[in-house]
């Protein structure tokens, strides 16, 4: 089925918006021992909200008060949003016979993604207390790679027959369980092959005797299982969807993935970027020994360090040079920032232009004569302000003209380095955060400082 869960909404157990004091009422209610009342007030706060509390808890007690939770369905919802660390603490020092009946209230991709987390032997402990389908959903599920449509998808969706009347489609959503809300009404023939999609508001206006076929819309948005998840994120996100769904090679419908899914999609895949550009992983920040985080981020450190070592070599090759024009030293960091400046904006404006134009030659030909004259117009400007402090400062018009032709120089050279190395990433389906944080910034040190005592040379005649 596809949906976003209930409780996003409300639900028929009287969930509420968290206040302030909720908190400190559990916590009150919880050393007092008065579990009655605990449970009252536990059933009123929204599973997200539940969640976070409880993740400020010790890990012992913060178990006891899950397991005070008045219903299955409010357990599993607050489950599926609390911690890593902490849901891990339940499913490994739990008994699976107190989980499993909360896992069962759970759709089948979020409880997959929970087993999935969790060592084989336990995994399989899990597995053998589920019930037939539920067990065969997880065992399915679990064949797709993590970071696929197949991994994000959950196999319950609304799907009818083309020959299906309007007025036995709408009797069919009033019989569906009251905790999913349904979207989409996917069509399919009488081989499960996606043929179509309705909408609710499409049933609601149509003549009950007309088919789904002559309602439909025969035009699908659709994703393959081994789509990447952060596909299919841009996809929900461009076309406005709030389920996608997922098909098979064969064309079968096999799932559907949901705006909430992607929503976790996005927020992970900011996580991992932000954490990539300064050379590390989320698996470190979660769970690496020392040991294993140092080796992790040893190699970029000691690539910056050779990008260093290389710009220093340019500097020392034209040693004679500066010799004779030592105010030329005094510049250095200004072309060197300028160039990493403008290259890291270009690069994070072509990550996103790519991902949203797509990489067709107009779209890419726009995104590089935009970037490249904004960079030109900037370095012109740049440059002339960095020309006349040079000159202001030293009273040297040589010395202006090589700091003002090398900071526009370097600025149009950064952002043509970033949009070549952008779309080697969008190419190699490498991370455009890690580039510009790792590579690009390296390139640019040692080009630039070569750059600025080239054109040094050349206008001064040395």
């Amino acid at each position: 089925m596809a949906s976003i869960p209930s409780e996003f909404f409300g639900s028929r157990e009287n969930t509420t918006i968290v206040s302030p004091d909720y908190a400190e009422t559990i916590s009150r209610l919880f050393r007092k021992h008065s579990h009655s009342a605990l449970q009252k007030v536990l059933s009123r706060v929204f599973p997200s909200d539940l969640a976070h509390i409880l993740d400020d808890y010790p890990k012992d007690d913060a178990g006891k008060i899950f397991f005070l939770i008045p219903s299955h369905r409010l357990a599993a919802s607050t489950l599926k949003y609390m911690g890593q660390e902490l849901r891990n603490h339940l499913m490994q020092d739990f008994s699976p016979e107190k989980l499993i009946p909360i896992l069962e209230e759970l759709p089948p991709d979020d409880r997959t993604d929970i087993i999935g987390h969790l060592d084989d032997g336990l995994a399989k402990r899990f597995m053998g207390g589920l019930d037939e389908e539920s067990m065969r959903e997880v065992e399915d599920l679990l064949q797709y790679e993590t970071d696929t449509a197949g991994g994000l998808m959950t196999p319950d969706f609304f799907a009818l027959s083309a020959d299906t009347t309007v007025g036995a489609a709408i009797d069919a959503v009033r019989n569906l369980p009251y905790t999913e809300i349904v979207f989409y009404l996917y069509v399919v023939d009488d081989r499960r092959h996606l043929v179509g999609v309705s909408s609710l508001r499409q049933l609601i206006l149509n003549d009950p005797n007309r088919t789904l076929a002559e309602i439909m819309n025969p035009r699908i948005i659709k994703v393959l299982t081994n789509t990447p998840s952060i596909e299919v994120a841009e996809m929900v996100k461009r076309y406005r969807l709030l389920g996608i769904p997922v098909v098979d090679d064969m064309d079968t419908l096999v799932g559907v993935v949901t705006v909430d899914d992607v929503i976790s999609t996005l927020e992970q895949e900011i996580t991992e970027d932000a954490l990539k550009m300064s050379g590390t992983a989320l698996p470190e920040v979660k769970q690496q020994s020392f040991f294993q985080a140092l080796t992790t981020r040893l190699p970029w450190f000691l690539t910056a360090l050779v990008g260093g070592l290389l710009a220093s070599g340019v500097i020392n090759l034209f040693g004679t040079l500066l010799a004779d024009k030592i105010a030329l030293a005094a510049f250095i960091p200004l072309v060197m920032n300028m160039a990493g400046n403008v290259g890291t904006a270009t690069a994070n404006v072509a990550a996103h232009g790519l991902t949203m134009r797509g990489t067709h030659w107009r779209q890419v030909a726009g995104l590089f004569g935009t970037e490249l004259g904004i960079s030109l117009v900037h370095g012109c400007l740049n440059g002339l302000v960095g020309g006349f402090i040079a000159w202001f400062l030293f009273k040297d018009n040589l010395l202006g003209q090589v700091v003002g032709l090398a900071v526009l120089l370097n600025m149009c050279f950064g952002a043509l380095a970033a949009l070549v190395l952008s779309m080697i990433s969008e190419k190699f389906h490498a991370s455009p955060n890690m580039i510009s944080g790792r590579i690009l910034t390296t390139i640019l040190d040692l080009v630039g400082v070569l750059n600025y005592f080239l054109i040094a040379k050349i206008v001064l005649g040395v």
